[in-house]
């Protein structure tokens, strides 16, 4: 059983050698009553039989997989548009010159020491309350 605590059924169908039509004879809970089953059948020579596994699910496990799911859609699409964005960043830096570029560095070096000294006044601010 690949599924723990989940029971697996079996079908056996027939298929049609005319049109490919198939008609599910049994449902089984395991392989010993598919090969009964099968035993049962009148057969002769090209008939073909298809046996098949399903695993039963819950309402409760499909939602955790669903759940599952949607956090990993979203976590790939994230990761995906940061993709992008620093895709498209240095093309941009690419289709810049060399001055230009040193400009938007020191504006950046310079945004992030405000933000740093910001965050600074910060602490500084609740330590004194506490």
């Amino acid at each position: 059983m690949s599924h723990p605590n989940s029971p697996e059924y079996f079908t056996i169908s027939t298929v049609n050698q005319y049109d490919g039509e198939t008609t599910v004879l049994a449902i089984c809970e395991d392989m010993d009553a598919v090969m009964y089953r099968i035993k049962q059948c009148y057969s002769s020579c090209g008939d073909e039989y298809r046996i098949n596994c399903y695993h039963l699910t819950t309402a409760s496990d499909a939602a955790t997989a669903y759940n599952e799911q949607m956090v990993n859609r979203r976590k790939y699409q994230n990761e995906e548009k940061e993709k992008e964005a620093k895709l498209k960043e240095l093309e941009e830096i690419k289709a810049m010159s060399f001055d230009e570029w040193e400009k938007m560095e020191d504006n950046r070096i310079e945004r992030d020491k405000i933000e740093n000294e910001d965050f600074m006044e910060d602490l500084i601010k609740e330590a004194e309350l506490t």
